[in-house]
């Protein structure tokens, strides 16, 4: 992909979130605004969304609509194996959902997550987090679309650090103003920064393991946001440093198995 249209896809992605965002985030400065930029943060801002409108917008640009239906139909390649499957629905939980019992064996607080009352409730949020808490709105983006040219250029673990701080950058406004919508929101943006940069290393590798299959990335990002509403480690200090750990851990270990270029075959 030329650097003319990585350069679009950034733009468009931040410039729609960060645009949005400021609504909220003017308003929560005291900064008046007209009711019917109030009106648009009613019900959620479509700010979310930048990435798969950067997505779309470089796809239209470099490919017209064949580069729309091929953006997509990654989105179809769901016959990954029961392996690849195994990976993307077990890895956060047993990191994130492990780092919390191993906290709670330490003495560290028990946070259990409301939804163990109710657990018919599971399948109801993996579909909600799948298509309206963040998979959606950003996997055509950050791996659909950046992933591969900046494999093209820096290799994929040089990519997988790039990314993840994109991936991160992009958050920023959602620490400027009150935000429960996710764990992270509240604490310093270091933490959400080592995060994504650590487990962009695991994206990377399902990304290329299974042949660049949006549908596995989609579904491990959805586990990832569902597991820490599962086990919410992070009420917890020390659940929140072993997990650290364990996310750094299970990187350098995809690492030393695969090498730097993190599974992936030649040029694509």
């Amino acid at each position: 992909m030329p650097t003319r249209h990585i350069a679009l896809f950034l733009a468009v992605t931040f410039g729609w979130s960060w645009g949005f965002w400021a609504i909220p985030f003017l308003d929560h400065r005291g900064v008046f605004l007209a009711p019917m930029l109030i009106r648009l943060t009613l019900g959620g801002t479509p700010a979310a969304w930048g990435p798969l409108i950067g997505a779309l917008a470089a796809a239209l640009v470099r490919g017209g609509g064949r580069g729309v239906w091929v953006l997509f139909r990654r989105a179809g390649r769901i016959g990954i194996g029961w392996r690849w499957y195994a990976v993307v629905f077990l890895t956060f939980p047993v990191l994130i959902g492990g780092s919390a019992l191993l906290a709670g064996l330490a003495g560290a607080p028990a946070f259990a997550g409301e939804v163990w009352t109710q657990p018919i409730a599971i399948p109801v949020a993996f579909v909600y987090i799948l298509l309206l808490g963040g998979p959606l709105q950003e996997e055509f983006g950050w791996r659909g679309t950046l992933l591969d040219p900046m494999q093209d250029r820096l290799g994929g673990l040089g990519a997988s650090l790039v990314v993840g701080m994109v991936w991160a950058l992009w958050h920023v406004p959602l620490f400027l103003f009150p935000n429960d919508a996710a764990p992270y929101y509240g604490k310093p943006f270091w933490g959400l920064l080592v995060t994504l940069v650590t487990i962009s290393v695991l994206f990377t590798w399902v990304w290329n393991r299974t042949g660049r299959s949006v549908w596995a990335v989609l579904v491990f990002h959805t586990m990832f946001n569902l597991s820490h509403w599962l086990f919410p480690a992070l009420e917890s200090d020390l659940a929140g440093q072993i997990l650290f750990a364990a996310q750094f851990l299970a990187a350098g270990l995809v690492i030393a198995r695969e090498g730097p270029a993190l599974g992936r075959q030649g040029n694509r």
